[in-house]
């Protein structure tokens, strides 16, 4: 899927890359060390702006944090599912059998 973000280079269309756990263990990293004065509840807010920042300072290194911190909240809760969604494989759980099998 290709988005388009006016910030992101130059409004060009990308391809979201896909999020890993060693990506969002390190945005976990760099917000606590950014962030290591603020409340837990504002650590959590942060650590969304880190998600996605991390992920558009990959596609585009003029990408600012701040740019990130003052978007439209809703325009904030779809970039943020579209990055911490990409990439992502579905893992489907098989419900086990409640009945025994007979001999």
């Amino acid at each position: 899927m290709k988005y388009t973000i006016k910030f992101v280079k130059n409004g060009e269309p990308f391809e979201m890359p896909d999020w890993t756990t060693k990506k969002h263990e390190a945005a976990i990293a760099e917000c606590l060390k950014n962030c290591k004065d603020l409340p837990a509840e504002e650590q959590d807010k942060e650590l969304r702006f880190y998600i996605i920042y991390q992920t558009l300072h990959e596609i585009d290194d003029t990408v600012k944090l701040d740019t990130i911190r003052n978007l439209h909240p809703e325009d904030l809760i779809e970039l943020f599912e579209a990055v911490y969604n990409a990439g992502k494989r579905g893992i489907v759980f098989q419900e086990k059998s409640r009945t025994k099998k007979k001999d």
